[in-house]
């Protein structure tokens, strides 16, 4: 869902800000993929563990993600090529309806999976 709003929005970026718009939306497009997908790798890379171990490396990835993600944007903001080859409001508007496509995916997806709520290898005392 991502990719296709994604798509759809450098197109609309590219026919109201050129070149720019289109490398600006591509940006965008890009750095949420990147971003959400190194989480999602994350969890993968973990998925055999207990739950704590998954809620922990959940939250360190997301930490991480977030503080590298700050250190590039203030590269990024500070960059005056950047800002003469890149719309920043077409990266700045990708950017959010691309992580809101990203959400609606996952959204999507966990809503569909069968996961027990119960523990299965638990024997019960009874």
């Amino acid at each position: 869902a991502a990719v296709v709003v994604g798509v759809n929005a450098a197109v609309v970026s590219a026919v109201a800000a050129g070149a720019e718009g289109l490398w600006g939306a591509l940006l965008g497009l890009l750095m949420v993929i990147l971003f959400s997908g190194l989480g999602l790798l994350a969890l993968h890379a973990s998925r055999r563990t207990s739950a704590t171990t998954q809620l922990a490396v959940a939250l360190g990835s997301y930490t991480g993600r977030v503080a590298l993600f700050g250190v590039l944007l203030a590269l990024a903001l500070s960059s005056e090529s950047l800002a003469e080859n890149v719309n920043l409001t077409a990266l700045g508007v990708t950017a959010l309806v691309v992580v809101m496509g990203w959400l609606a995916g996952e959204i999507w997806a966990w809503s569909r999976l069968r996961v027990p709520i119960y523990d299965l290898d638990h024997e019960v005392m009874g």
